[in-house]
């Protein structure tokens, strides 16, 4: 049977293959993305015990950034690797997983991308599957995303960067604020701070407290503190409820964003 060809101008075909390049980037970034959000379902495994990683993609990015990690993980007989090239491993299979997962035609594309930016690979025949090099640029963006997030907020000294970057709200907040106690607060609880799952009533607690324990001072000697020593018990729980609780929750969101980011 007699193949069949179709003639294409040199800039039809210019404009073609823009668009087929500029769809597989965005196709790229979406597969990476995935990726990112099926390291972030996964646990952390506590690798790094001054770390305060809440699942395997902080834990990826840290070893991405701070290392390379080389110690070898030995379990029993069973040499592992090192730390680092284990990372790599899980982030590869994840990317292999989902790329192996997209429909043909999207990998044919993809491919060709892939062939573009890397001559070392072989066979750039049109319509050609390399798995391999497509996997090369997911990880490629994968990675890009790892060593530009800010760690410091999970990092060994969390508190400290914590207190630098939370923005507050509300009466209480506003208050420890001016007496400088505000930040000291936050940075005790920082684990609990950037844990979406932590409760945040001790916390709450403690800076209810210290609110009232500055109130009482300040309204010694007047009709306010007689108000205050009465009815502590229930300002404290309406305090903590309406204007407490819900500025934290605020602020731990915007956390989060920022280290998410």
């Amino acid at each position: 049977m007699a193949s069949e060809t179709v003639k294409v101008s040199r800039d039809g075909f210019m404009r073609f293959r823009s668009a087929v390049f500029d769809f597989a980037r965005g196709e790229i970034k979406r597969t990476a993305r995935v990726v990112i959000e099926d390291l972030q379902s996964c646990p952390a495994n506590d690798s790094f015990g001054d770390v305060a990683a809440r699942h395997l993609w902080d834990e990826y990015c840290w070893a991405l950034q701070e290392g390379p990690f080389d110690d070898d993980i030995v379990m029993g007989d069973v040499n592992l690797g090192s730390f680092s090239d284990a990372f790599d491993d899980v982030a590869r299979a994840c990317a292999q997983e989902r790329v192996e997962k997209l429909a043909k035609h999207v990998q044919v594309l993809l491919s060709t991308l892939a062939f573009e930016q890397d001559s070392n690979l072989d066979d750039e025949t049109l319509g050609t599957v390399c798995v391999d090099g497509v996997i090369d640029l997911v990880m490629e963006e994968v990675n890009a995303c790892a060593s530009t997030r800010n760690l410091e907020l999970i990092g060994p000294d969390r508190g400290d960067a914590i207190a630098c970057e939370v923005e507050g709200s509300g009466l209480v907040w506003s208050a420890l604020s001016d007496r400088g106690d505000a930040m000291e607060l936050i940075s005790s609880h920082a684990d609990t701070m950037i844990d979406p799952k932590s409760n945040l009533s001790k916390l709450a607690d403690e800076m209810v407290e210290t609110f009232i324990g500055a109130a009482k001072e300040e309204a010694e000697g007047t009709m306010l503190a007689e108000f205050i020593a009465r009815f502590e018990k229930q300002i404290c729980a309406l305090i903590k409820e309406k204007d407490v609780v819900p500025s934290l929750e605020d602020m731990r969101a915007g956390l989060i964003e920022k280290l998410d980011e």
